[in-house]
């Protein structure tokens, strides 16, 4: 005997209270209602509650249950995957303002916490990549990386003190290496354009041992014999390297999606994980921890 789908009154999640609303759409109510109301600006909407349609895609990038169940939740009878591509594109949109590069001013604030947390100088982010599991299309694929013999999209970011996004670029296919990456992202730009903030002021970026040593982009010393200089650098540069694991550690535990897409299609992956990185900052700088995600803050 097959199970019935178990019924919802539409507006269910009316009646949650804070801590219920924040677990099931990762955000407090106020911040859901803030980036309803700048949704609804960009489309010059006048809307006094949130779209059940923003409500899904929360609740999708909330949890790792099927995307079907999430029909029946909010009452939406179309292609749950249709819809969902396209708020996210929305929410993505948003990434002109919430994932910025840091101003010189804001650059100088973030090199100063760097170096009063670390006593590292001159850094004012720290890049990192991150391999991020999608639907297996053949092993002559883009996305087949053949180290980790699995299918995945790269998840390239720089990152601040306060664990902010200031760049990022999303889907690059998992079968390039990192450095290609890099070398084809917006990103680069920065790194050599005589006119950026980081050759004009002898500043840099932090890079794992995947990245190339740069002026503007410092990894650490290789090989087994290293003097003891050399070795101290690396451990300072390995504590620093931590904000952005710590980043990414915050992301998914945020948006647990991020961890469960085996099966989904590049493209819309890639669609989750822009939209998760626009909602990690949106969230942030309004204050929201972790608290109910993470064991730690």
């Amino acid at each position: 005997m097959e199970e019935s789908e178990p019924e919802y009154i539409y507006g269910w999640w009316e009646n949650l209270d804070e801590e219920e609303f924040q677990i099931t759409f990762r955000m407090s109510k106020k911040t859901c209602i803030s980036l309803q109301a700048e949704l609804d600006d960009v489309e010059g909407i006048d809307n006094e509650s949130s779209d059940t349609f923003l409500l899904c895609c929360l609740w999708i990038l909330g949890n790792t249950l099927p995307f079907k169940d999430a029909g029946p939740m909010f009452d939406i009878e179309d292609n749950i995957e249709v819809i969902l591509a396209q708020y996210l594109k929305k929410i993505s949109a948003l990434g002109e303002t919430y994932l910025a590069w840091p101003t010189d001013e804001e650059a100088a604030e973030i090199e100063e916490g760097f170096l009063k947390k670390y006593h590292f100088p001159g850094v004012v982010g720290v890049i990192g990549s991150l391999h991020i599991n999608v639907l297996p299309d053949g092993k002559q694929s883009l996305y087949y990386n053949t180290e980790m013999d699995k299918h995945t999209i790269i998840l390239q970011v720089v990152c601040d003190n306060h664990l902010l996004l200031r760049d990022v670029c999303a889907g690059c296919p998992g079968g390039k290496d990192i450095q290609t990456i890099l070398r084809s992202s917006p990103l680069f730009k920065k790194l050599t354009d005589d006119d950026s903030y980081l050759i004009k002021n002898n500043k840099h970026l932090l890079g794992g041992t995947e990245h190339p040593q740069m002026r503007t982009l410092l990894t650490p010393y290789k090989g087994k014999d290293l003097n003891e200089k050399q070795s101290k650098f690396n451990v300072l540069h390995n504590s620093v390297m931590y904000t952005v694991e710590k980043t990414f550690c915050y992301i998914q535990s945020r948006f647990p999606r991020l961890t469960c897409m085996d099966n989904l299609h590049p493209h819309l992956a890639t669609l989750l994980v822009s939209a998760a990185c626009v909602l990690h900052n949106f969230t942030r700088v309004r204050g929201e921890s972790n608290e109910f995600y993470t064991d730690t803050e």
